[in-house]
């Protein structure tokens, strides 16, 4: 998974236009350019694509969210009903529209759009997990990067 936290910042480059010339193992874009052949990891590349438009698009506001035609009920260890509870606003500013429904059960009406034909629900779980093994310290940050992570394409 991408993050791009202060501790692990990826260097800023600009890459000269390039000319795609392929695919290869269904992984990677074979382009050339200026300075002879670039090989692109698709992932990697989506990744950061979809972290930039996600933390620009909580930073205006202006989060996609998918609606669900019928809400969902999801049921939370006890690890991961805490953590939520301590960030269910914050989670409501990525996209997911949250509302308790019983014990440690919450019932999901919205997902963030990018995550319209992937694993919502493993994807809520892996943040929510992160955070109760200490592993989040900032966590806007993480919740973007895991949003993009689990979105972006894969091979």
């Amino acid at each position: 998974m991408f993050l791009a936290n202060k501790k692990h910042a990826a260097p800023a480059l600009r890459l000269p236009a390039l000319r795609v010339i392929g695919q290869a193992l269904a992984t990677y874009i074979l382009a050339e350019g200026p300075d002879g052949v670039y090989l692109i990891d698709q992932h990697a590349a989506h990744e950061r694509i979809l972290f930039e438009q996600i933390g620009t698009a909580r930073a205006a506001r202006g989060v996609e969210v998918q609606g669900l035609l019928e809400p969902e009920a999801l049921e939370l260890s006890p690890a991961e009903d805490a953590v939520l509870a301590d960030h269910i606003a914050s989670l409501a500013e990525f996209g997911f529209n949250l509302e308790p429904f019983g014990e440690r059960v919450y019932l999901v009406r919205a997902v963030p759009a990018v995550l319209r034909e992937k694993d919502w629900q493993m994807t809520l779980r892996a943040t929510l997990d992160r955070v109760a093994a200490g592993d989040a310290a900032d966590w806007p940050e993480h919740v973007t990067a895991t949003l993009a992570c689990h979105a972006a394409v894969r091979a």
